[in-house]
């Protein structure tokens, strides 16, 4: 169930969720809505959160969101009257719209492709089959059992949303970037993947991929340090490439921890590429004498922080897992990430 981020308040220290509602419908495509409105059930609030390209974008500050940068409305665009009346109009000049493009097909090739063109140095660190591999192992739930709810923060284009759908009754993909997850959920609905790979400079060209996306997802643009989601919803929470990509790295584990399920299970990825524009240093989960794994871990354990309550046990680690990103065909990145299995204990930690 999803629930308005807008209009929570706080009454004896608890947390008051007021459910989103289906209302005006714009556009339909067999059983998915593309265009229209989910509207809070709070009779204080009835905020409106639009519904665009199949995707709901269900944020606190809608109108800050679209100013951003990260986004404007003038990318997010609408078919219909009633939705291009709703949306702010911005304007998005041809540098802005070149770099999201750019940054589109970086996400798109990692997610889904096999590039052509992998220069010879870099050929052991650049199969995306191996990578997913990992990445997908390190979440499979324990035994023969099955999640039944999951939940992929920062979903990005959807790649391991899909794939954490395979072993869920529903798998969730969230995302603050807009074209993102439209593409996600454009892939859920036609079955098929194809998109723009980056060339260089402005020469792009299509490509189709042989993934094949699965039907029981769900996405949507929404912040992940204030989700709209009921606490305890989910059995498994992810967050891959995220924890060193918000303002707040100890809200989003303490997010991570107030949406899973006691028994659940969490699974986390980062290179820890701390950056100071995106995080102050004094927020960064690392010290001179701890490196940011260690923190990590540390934190989930319970023997740094304890006040947060954290209650988990790790139950798988894997260090250096090479991320490879490609910007053109004579621009790639190599991340080696940190990965991360741990599961919630039932009950609280003492004193919390």
């Amino acid at each position: 169930e999803i629930v308005c981020p807008r209009c929570r308040q706080a009454d004896a220290g608890k947390m008051i969720p007021h459910a989103l509602e289906l209302g005006d419908v714009f556009k339909e495509e067999n059983d998915f809505i593309l265009e229209g409105f989910l509207i809070c059930s709070n009779p204080q609030c009835r905020f409106r959160h639009p519904i665009v390209q199949g995707v709901p974008i269900v944020m606190k500050n809608l109108e800050g969101w679209l100013e951003s940068g990260g986004t404007t409305s003038a990318s997010i665009g609408g078919d219909t009257a009633g939705m291009q009346k709703y949306l702010y109009r911005l304007q998005q000049n041809g540098a802005q719209a070149e770099a999201e493009r750019s940054l589109l097909s970086t996400y798109m090739d990692f997610h889904y492709g096999s590039p052509d063109d992998v220069p010879e140095p870099l050929a052991p660190y650049t199969d995306p089959k191996a990578c997913w591999q990992r990445l997908v192992e390190t979440a499979f739930p324990e035994g023969e059992g099955k999640y039944h709810l999951s939940l992929d923060l920062g979903c990005s284009v959807g790649r391991y949303t899909f794939e954490l759908a395979r072993f869920s009754g529903l798998a969730v993909g969230m995302d603050t970037h807009f074209q993102k997850v439209a593409a996600a959920a454009g892939f859920q609905r036609t079955g098929r993947v194809g998109y723009k790979r980056k060339r260089r400079g402005r020469c792009y060209e299509n490509v189709e991929s042989s993934f094949l996306p699965v039907r029981n997802t769900l996405f949507l643009a929404a912040d992940a340090l204030d989700p709209p989601f009921r606490a305890e919803t989910f059995d498994c929470v992810a967050a891959l490439n995220l924890l060193d990509n918000v303002r707040f790295p100890i809200v989003l584990i303490g997010q991570m921890d107030a949406l899973l399920k006691n028994g659940g299970t969490m699974v986390m990825g980062s290179p820890y590429e701390w950056r100071a524009d995106i995080c102050e240093p004094s927020q960064w989960l690392e010290s001179e004498d701890m490196d940011s794994p260690a923190a990590v871990r540390k934190l989930l354990e319970g023997a740094i922080l304890p006040e947060m309550g954290l209650t988990y046990e790790v139950v798988e680690e894997r260090q250096n897992v090479p991320w490879m990103l490609r910007r053109h065909q004579r621009h790639w990145s190599l991340f080696l990430l940190h990965l991360l299995k741990a599961g919630k204990k039932t009950g609280k930690a003492e004193g919390s």
